[in-house]
């Protein structure tokens, strides 16, 4: 059974899904948010070590399917996949660590191209352990 919590596994699931224009889409949104100042790559909860480690073996996994496809689009398009989705990933995991602000800041990319999101910010109720 795996330690990452059902929520963030259906994100994981759904984000895979989306279409490689998607990803590229919530990549250059992502890239103005940061230049803007609106997205806070530091607001971005940190997980225990081994967490990150199978948060990170489930978000590789989702993609291996359609790595070829990604890494024949845009230069770089499966890293920039895996990292968006593994950063908003942290996002919804930690999401109690979060204000409401930030939550949606760093969750906002995805739901806004219809990938759905629990409520977030504090006592949201999920264990930051």
């Amino acid at each position: 059974m795996s330690m990452v919590p059902p929520e963030v596994t259906a994100f994981v699931a759904a984000a895979s899904r989306l279409s490689e224009q998607t990803l590229d889409a919530i990549r250059q949104a992502t890239a103005a948010a940061v230049a803007s100042g609106t997205y806070d790559d530091s607001a971005v909860p940190k997980l225990s070590a081994s967490e990150f480690s199978a948060l990170n073996k489930q978000v590789r996994d989702a993609f291996a399917p359609r790595a070829e496809e990604l890494r024949a689009g845009r230069p770089g398009g499966l890293r920039s996949a895996i990292s968006r989705v593994t950063r908003t990933a942290q996002a919804i995991w930690k999401r109690d660590r979060l204000t409401t602000d930030q939550y949606t800041s760093l969750t906002g990319m995805f739901t806004a191209c219809g990938v759905p999101s629990p409520p977030g910010g504090p006592g949201s109720g999920v264990s930051s352990s």
